[in-house]
Formats: structure tokens, C-alpha cells, sequence
């Protein structure tokens, strides 16, 4: 033990010239070590269908590499962005110089995804002209790679957006939410639906009780569908999360199902649940091994 330790506190003292480090003990007492950078929020304004509208930007201080996402984030009811940012574990991607994060502001902590929610849907609020404006602002000339997750009301919004304009982003991560009545997702596209099975707002399944009428199963059953996904799967299973994927699929694209227990509502992290979701996304996204926050 004292070995190991000696190692995490030289990798420490070796990388805290240039920034800080994470270091990680894995099995065999070797130690892996993640350099973080300086990251930058700004936050920027823009006019959309008549009205102002902002969003703010987590980004690391130098640039980054053309390879490294672009992640939009659609918060949940009545979060701020700083609340947003504060629970869903995605912003260590960007201090870990891998990602450059856009926060949209939802007006009146709220998304219009027809039918729901809040002051958005009530005083319809025009968020899918919002979000075609932020890409082109984001991610000019779509360079890069650029991937949208919603968590609850904002996953119904990124449903919104799949439906009706699929091929705006590369790939979705749809956090405890499901399209609303009448959204079909029609052409194929990746995408990773997460869930728990004692969620009290939408059933997991059909006969479950939720506030949704639709169960999750059911949505994940209609995007194989959509999707063409051959009926081979993998179920790999990471601490408290099991996940099922499908690989071949129409045009490339890929299909991930993650299910945790419990959790209810919220959003999966610890201490809530065992595994991150925030992890279990980014492998998603990038087609990288599942790893622990960097």
C-alpha cells in the first residue's frame, strides 16, 4: 500500500507543473494519471424567432483538437445551468481537455417539447428554431463532431429534434425521458436511452405506473425498429447499470439501452446510483471503453 501511494503522489507532483491530475488506482496498484486543463464559461446572446436567447460555453482555455465533440446539454425542469452542470458530471470531459461543452438557457427553466413543459410549452417557445440557430453558431460549417443529451424535459426536446430533424446531431442521450405523443423517430440514428426501473415519472414498462404514458421499453423497442437493428445484442453490466447495445444497424448507426435498478427520477450519479451516467454517455458517444470520470 505505501508503494502505491508513493506513486499517486509523484504522479501528482510530476503533472501539477502544467495543471492538476486525477489519478486513478487500478487493479494491480498501477496508477493511471488524467491532466487537467484551465477550461473557460462564457456565456453568449443571440435572436431567435423574435426573442433573445443565450447559452454558455465550458471549453478548455487552448484549443482543442478537431477530433474532440461538441456536447449540447438540455437541462432538466426548473434547473439553471449552473445546476445542470453541477449534477450531470459532464464538465470534468472538458477539464480533461476532451470536449467542448454548450449549456442552451431554457426560458423559464423550461423546454417546449409540445405538450410539455412548464412556461416554454405554455407560451410556445420556439426551442427547435433555438437549437438549429446554436449549432450553426457552435459548430460552423459542421466541422466537427456534435452530439446533443437531454435529461428529462430535455430529453423530450432532444426527441423533439430526433423526430423532426434527426440529422442535426451526430448522436443523442436521452436521460429519463421519452418522446412526447405524436414524436416518432422514423429514420435511423445513434443513440443511447437510459433509465430506471423504479422511475415514478416514466414507466419502465407497459403496465408500470408513471406520470408518461409512454414506458421506455416500448421506445427502445420502436428505435430498433427505426433503426433496423439486427436482433443480436451485448449486455455488458458496470457496477449497478446494465447495458444493452446494438451495433448493427441501418447506416451505421448504433442503439444503447442502460438501465439502472433505482434512482427514481434523478439523474444517475453517485451517490444516487453505483455508476455515472455521465461515463456511461461519453463511452456512448465517443466508442470508448466505459472508464471512471476523468
Amino acid at each position: 500500500m505505501r508503494k502505491i501511494a508513493w506513486l499517486v503522489v509523484a504522479a501528482v507532483l510530476v503533472l501539477g507543473a502544467t495543471g492538476f491530475a486525477v489519478v486513478h488506482v487500478v487493479a494491480g496498484g498501477q496508477a493511471k494519471a488524467s491532466v487537467q486543463v484551465p477550461t473557460t464559461t462564457k456565456t453568449y446572446a443571440m435572436t431567435v424567432a423574435g426573442g433573445k436567447r443565450s447559452y454558455a460555453v465550458i471549453a478548455p482555455e487552448g484549443r482543442l483538437p478537431s477530433s474532440a465533440p461538441v456536447i449540447v446539454f438540455l437541462s432538466g425542469l426548473g434547473a439553471s445551468v449552473g445546476d445542470e452542470v453541477s449534477r450531470d458530471d459532464i464538465a470534468p470531459y472538458a477539464r480533461a481537455d476532451e470536449a467542448e461543452l454548450v449549456y442552451p438557457v431554457a426560458v423559464g427553466e423550461s423546454w417546449n417539447a409540445t405538450g410539455c413543459c412548464g412556461y416554454a410549452s405554455a407560451h410556445d417557445v420556439n426551442d427547435v428554431a433555438f437549437l438549429k440557430a446554436l449549432v450553426a453558431k457552435v459548430n460552423p460549417g459542421n466541422k466537427r463532431t456534435i452530439d446533443l443529451i437531454g435529461f428529462s424535459n430535455g430529453a423530450r426536446l432532444a426527441y423533439r429534434i430526433a423526430c423532426t430533424d434527426p440529422g442535426l446531431f451526430d448522436a443523442y442521450a436521452m436521460v429519463k425521458g421519452v418522446p412526447m405523443p405524436g414524436c416518432v423517430v422514423h429514420q435511423p440514428l445513434t443513440l443511447i436511452q437510459l433509465a430506471a426501473v423504479d422511475d415514478s415519472e416514466i414507466p419502465y414498462k407497459p403496465g408500470d405506473h408513471g406520470l408518461e404514458p409512454l414506458p421506455v421499453t416500448t421506445e427502445v423497442s420502436r428505435l430498433r425498429s427505426s433503426n433496423q437493428c439486427v436482433a443480436t445484442s451485448a449486455v455488458t453490466h458496470s457496477l449497478d447499470m446494465t447495458l444493452t447495445s446494438w451495433s448493427e444497424c441501418a447506416g451505421g448507426t448504433r442503439l444503447a439501452f442502460a438501465v439502472w435498478p433505482e434512482g427514481d427520477h434523478l439523474f444517475p450519479r453517485p451517490p444516487i446510483t453505483k455508476q455515472s451516467a455521465a461515463a456511461v454517455i461519453w463511452s456512448f458517444l465517443t466508442q470508448t471503453a466505459l472508464a471512471p470520470l476523468p
